[in-house]
C-alpha cells in the first residue's frame, strides 16, 4: 500500500510538471505593476484608522481648550470670590482688614517667586506635566485652606495655592497656542479671553452668596473636583503630545528668590507699620533697607546669570521699561481695588454681602465686554496715548471713589460710587489685554517669551504693593474711611502714568 501511495504521488507530480511545461507562459503581476491607488482612494481597512487618529487629535485639541479656559476660570474666580468674602474671612479668624488682606497679597507673592521659575522647569521637564502637577498641588492646598482654623495657616496654605498657581498659569497658555494654528488659535483665545472675563463677573457675586449661605470655606471646597478634572484633562487627553523639546537651562533660583524677598519685605514693612511703630520706625526702616539691598544683589546677580529671570538687556529699551511699569500702575489703582471695594461695601455704605458683591460687579463687568475695543484702537491711536489714557482713567476714577468715600453719604453715593468703579474698570479692560503684545512687540523675537514673563510678573508686583499700600493707608486713616486709600492709589498711577508717557513716544502699538 505504501508503494502503490507513492507512485500515485510520484504520477501527479509528473503530470503537474508536464502541466507547467507545455503550458503557455503568462506574465505574472507584481506590485509594481498593480496600478497606484489614487491618494483619494484609501482601502477601507485603512480609513478607520486614519479617522480614529483625526477624532484622537480633535480630542486631544478640545480637552486642551477646555482645560486652559477651565484654569482660567479657577484662577480668577479664585481671586474674585475671595476678595469679596475678605470681611467674613477677617471676622471668622479674628483679624483686622489690613491682616486679612495678606490671605491676597501672600498669594501674589508667591506667583512672583515661582512665574519664573515654572516657566524654566516646564521648559526641562514638560508643560503638560508641570500644569498636571499644578493642577495637583492646588486642589491640595485649596482642601488645606478650607481646614484652616487660624489666619495663619490660611496663609501659609494660601502660598501654597501661590506657588500651584503659577505652575497652571506658566503653562496653559502655552498649551493652548500649541494645539492650535492660524485662525482657530485665535479663536480658541478668544474663547478663552471671554470665560476668563465671565469668570471676574461672576466671582464676587458667588464669593458673597458662599460667606453669606454655607460659608466663606466653601470657595476653596468648589475648587476640589475643577482640579480634579484638570488633573484627568491632562493626563487622560491631553498627554504629553504637546510638549516641545526640553530645555536643560539652568534655572535662576537665587533671583526669583531675592525679588520675591524683596516684593514681600516692601509688602510686610507697609501693611505691618501700623503695628511696628510706624513706618519712619527703627523696624520699618530696616526691613525697607534689606529689601533695597536685596533689590541691588538681584539686580547684579541678573546681569551675570547664563539664564536670568529678568534679562537685564531687555530694559535697555525705553519703550520695554514703559511697558513694565504699565502693568504695575494698573494693578495699583485696579486690581488692588478688589481687595478693598468689599470693605468699603460691608462698612462706610452699608450693604449685605450679597450687595456687595454685585457693586464689585461694576469694577469687573467692563472686563469682559471691553478688551475687544481696545484690540481695534491700538490700531487707530499712538501707544503713548492708548496706554497712558487708559491709566489715567484708572487714576482718575480712583480719586473720585476716595473724594466719594469721604464726602457725606446721601442718596446718590452708592450710585456715584457705581460709576467711578465702571471708570476704573473701563480703563483697565481696554488696555489689560495690549500689555504684554506691546512689551512683546519691543524686543527681538527670540526674547519674547521672556519678555511677557516680565510683564505677568511685573502685574504680580504691582498687586501686591497695592494691597499693602492701601492697607498702610488705610490703617492710618483716623477716622476710619476710605478717602486716604483710595487717593493714595489714585496718585500713585497717576504718577506712573507720567513716567510711562515721558518714557514712550508716539509709535504705533503693535
Amino acid at each position: 500500500m505504501i508503494q502503490i501511495h507513492g507512485l500515485l504521488r510520484n504520477h501527479h507530480s509528473t503530470e503537474a510538471c508536464r502541466s507547467a511545461i507545455h503550458a503557455p507562459w503568462r506574465p505574472e503581476t507584481t506590485m509594481l505593476d498593480k496600478p497606484r491607488q489614487n491618494d483619494d482612494e484609501t482601502p477601507s481597512a485603512s480609513r478607520p484608522a486614519n479617522d480614529g487618529h483625526r477624532a484622537d487629535l480633535m480630542s486631544r485639541e478640545t480637552a486642551t481648550l477646555v482645560a486652559a479656559c477651565l484654569s482660567g476660570f479657577l484662577f480668577q474666580v479664585d481671586l474674585t470670590a475671595l476678595a469679596a468674602a475678605l470681611p467674613d474671612i477677617g471676622r471668622d479668624l479674628g483679624a483686622a482688614s489690613a491682616r486679612a488682606a495678606w490671605t491676597i497679597d501672600i498669594y501674589s507673592l508667591a506667583l512672583i517667586f515661582c512665574l519664573p521659575i515654572a516657566g524654566s522647569l516646564a521648559d526641562r521637564y514638560g508643560r503638560v506635566r508641570m500644569f498636571t502637577w499644578g493642577a495637583g498641588l492646588f486642589g491640595l492646598a485649596s482642601l488645606l485652606c478650607a481646614c484652616a482654623s487660624t489666619l495663619d495657616v490660611l496663609l501659609t496654605f494660601r502660598a501654597l495655592q501661590g506657588i500651584a498657581g503659577a505652575c497652571i498659569t506658566s503653562t496653559s497658555s502655552a498649551l493652548l497656542a500649541g494645539a492650535y494654528e492660524g485662525p482657530r488659535r485665535a479663536r480658541a483665545f478668544g474663547l478663552w479671553g471671554t470665560i476668563v472675563g465671565a469668570s471676574m463677573v461672576a466671582g464676587p457675586p458667588l464669593g458673597s452668596l458662599l460667606a453669606d449661605t454655607i460659608g466663606w470655606r466653601w470657595i476653596f471646597w468648589i475648587n476640589l473636583p475643577l482640579c480634579v478634572v484638570l488633573v484627568s484633562l491632562a493626563q487622560c487627553k491631553i498627554g504629553n503630545g504637546l510638549d516641545r523639546q526640553h530645555s536643560n537651562a539652568k534655572v535662576d533660583w537665587l533671583g526669583a528668590g531675592l525679588l520675591a524677598i524683596t516684593s514681600a519685605a516692601l509688602a510686610f514693612m507697609l501693611l505691618e507699620s501700623p503695628l511696628l511703630g510706624g513706618i519712619a520706625s527703627a523696624t520699618c526702616l530696616t526691613g525697607l533697607a534689606a529689601s533695597g539691598i536685596a533689590l541691588l544683589v538681584f539686580v547684579w546677580l541678573e546681569q551675570r546669570h547664563p539664564n536670568p529671570a529678568f534679562d537685564p538687556k531687555l530694559f535697555g529699551s525705553r519703550q520695554f521699561i514703559a511697558m513694565c511699569l504699565v502693568p504695575i500702575a494698573g494693578s495699583i489703582g485696579f486690581w488692588s481695588l478688589l481687595v478693598y471695594v468689599p470693605q468699603l461695601a460691608r462698612g462706610p455704605l452699608g450693604l449685605n454681602p450679597l450687595e456687595a458683591g454685585w457693586l464689585l460687579v461694576a469694577l469687573t463687568l467692563p472686563m469682559m465686554v471691553l478688551p475687544r475695543y481696545g484690540a481695534a484702537l491700538t490700531t487707530r491711536i499712538p501707544s503713548r496715548s492708548f496706554f497712558c489714557g487708559g491709566l489715567a482713567l484708572i487714576g482718575m476714577a480712583d480719586v473720585a471713589l476716595g473724594a466719594i468715600s469721604g464726602a457725606n453719604r446721601g442718596p446718590g453715593t452708592l450710585a456715584m460710587t457705581v460709576i467711578a468703579l465702571l471708570v476704573s474698570g473701563s480703563g483697565c479692560a481696554v488696555i489689560n489685554a495690549q500689555i504684554t503684545a506691546a512689551a512683546v512687540s519691543v524686543v527681538p523675537s527670540d526674547r519674547a517669551a521672556t519678555a511677557s514673563a516680565i510683564c505677568v510678573t511685573m502685574r504680580q508686583i504691582g498687586f501686591s504693593f497695592g494691597i499693602a499700600l492701601l492697607g498702610a493707608a488705610l490703617q492710618r486713616s483716623s477716622n476710619g474711611d476710605y478717602l486716604a486709600a483710595f487717593i493714595v492709589a489714585g496718585a500713585s498711577t497717576l504718577a506712573l502714568t507720567t513716567i510711562v508717557y515721558w518714557l514712550m513716544d508716539g509709535k504705533q502699538a503693535a
